[in-house]
């Protein structure tokens, strides 16, 4: 490594008919690229593209532990036929740190375009859009802006950013470049995909095709987990119904409200268990003594990302709570199709991506207008007699994550029907 650079060199793509170089400002140790970024592109080199990522890697507080992840995966990437280069990512100061990513990575990701002859640059998010612009001003690439969330947004609602505010207005600015030089825009959910097709004039007049691919999982990963009973046994899971939750706790997933939503659940079935399964083991613990939960109906734990289909298993439904907020309309949350998946129905509030409208059309589950009692008690029995009276619930729900989140029929076929489409003359 140079100067902060690392190169690794996988597979030569000299043969392949449509290169594309891939930019995640997100790293490729991190669990969620594992499930929402490597299994899109092996979609992509399996179909004969030539694929180069270019991820920015946080520094890890064990050496050992960082060389042992990235050993690991450059295996499982080169077995992929996917080239990997990475930068270091740099934390702070915010602004100034960003600010020294773009320009190292723009110039970096010149460099590889020229050297790989790459055709296509796919920047995920907004910090790649800068990097992505360069290579086609300077190259003439074709861009992919997978817009994710939207970022301005996003950090205005989370309350780090003041709407006005130098980088928002950066980041709006770049976003409409973006707009105004994609050849192809990914979206997570149909409504976000209306409120810019109408409300952007820098997308209309691109008439760059806008495709809404939602986070998918590998939903086969999840049939036939007959694990339920020894799951339940190793986590002394002794009564029910089991409520789950999986992720991350703050910021936009309100883990006060759905501890308050068990407390009412305890109410009505004072045997209940919540499994929550998050990286942060100990905030989950906190939210919930501040309840007042006894601390046998509950297990709080960190689950790798390969259980997770065997610890779904022990549960009877799942809830997701998400700070209700206009950035979330671009939401897509990938733990939604891995409840589906699992057979779980699940509870959610109103206004989150594209979920009113697949709860209310399939029936899987219940959603709450409201953070309060009588919310949380509506959601429960509707859910709860769902359980008890409806023999094909289950298979519903799996049918429903197969329909709409599956990884192997529904993701990566849209990616590369997104190539397909630049391969053959790009915007219509």
């Amino acid at each position: 490594m140079r100067g902060g650079i690392s190169f690794h060199y996988g597979r030569d793509t000299e043969g392949a008919v449509l290169k594309t170089l891939y930019i995640s400002y997100f790293g490729m140790t991190k669990h969620l690229s594992h499930s929402q970024v490597i299994p899109y592109l092996q979609g992509l080199a399996a179909a004969g593209i030539g694929v180069t990522i270019l991820s920015f890697e946080e520094r890890q507080p064990d050496p050992q532990q960082e060389v042992e992840d990235m050993s690991r995966l450059k295996t499982l990437l080169a077995g992929s036929q996917i080239d990997w280069k990475w930068l270091r990512y740099h934390k702070r100061p915010s602004l100034p740190a960003t600010a020294y990513d773009v320009v190292i990575g723009s110039l970096y990701a010149g460099w590889l375009v020229w050297r790989e002859k790459i055709d296509v640059v796919h920047a995920r998010g907004y910090v790649p859009l800068p990097m992505a612009l360069f290579c086609k001003w300077v190259y003439r690439t074709k861009v992919v802006f997978d817009v994710r969330g939207l970022m301005a947004e996003e950090y205005v609602d989370a309350g780090h950013w003041r709407a006005g505010s130098l980088p928002f207005r950066i980041t709006k600015w770049f976003e409409r470049m973006a707009f105004r030089n994609a050849d192809s825009v990914i979206v997570l959910t149909n409504r976000i995909r209306e409120i810019l097709q109408s409300t952007s004039k820098e997308l209309a007049a691109s008439r760059a095709p806008v495709r809404v691919i939602p986070c998918c999982v590998k939903v086969e990963r999840f049939e036939g987990s007959a694990e339920r009973l020894a799951v339940r046994d190793q986590l002394r899971i002794t009564g029910g119904p089991v409520l789950a939750y999986v992720g991350s706790l703050g910021t936009w997933y309100m883990g006060q409200e759905m501890a308050r939503l068990f407390k009412e659940l305890l109410r009505m079935r004072p045997q209940a268990m919540f499994l929550v399964m998050t990286q942060s083991p100990e905030i989950a613990i906190e939210l919930l003594e501040r309840e007042g939960i006894p601390r046998e109906r509950y297990a709080a734990l960190t689950v790798k990302s390969e259980d997770m289909p065997k610890s779904l298993s022990a549960a009877d439904f799942a809830v997701a709570f998400i700070k209700p907020c206009y950035s979330k309309v671009s939401s897509s949350p990938t733990k939604i199709g891995e409840y589906l998946a699992a057979g779980l129905p699940f509870i959610c509030n109103r206004g989150i991506g594209d979920l009113d409208e697949l709860l209310e059309r399939n029936a899987v589950g219940a959603l709450v207008d409201g953070f309060d009692q009588k919310e949380y008690a509506r959601a429960l029995q509707t859910v709860l007699r769902m359980i008890e009276e409806d023999a094909s619930l289950g298979e519903r729900c799996r049918s429903v994550a197969a329909n709409n989140f599956s990884m192997r029929t529904i993701g990566q076929p849209a990616y590369v029907s997104v190539y397909r489409e630049l391969e053959s003359g790009g915007k219509p």
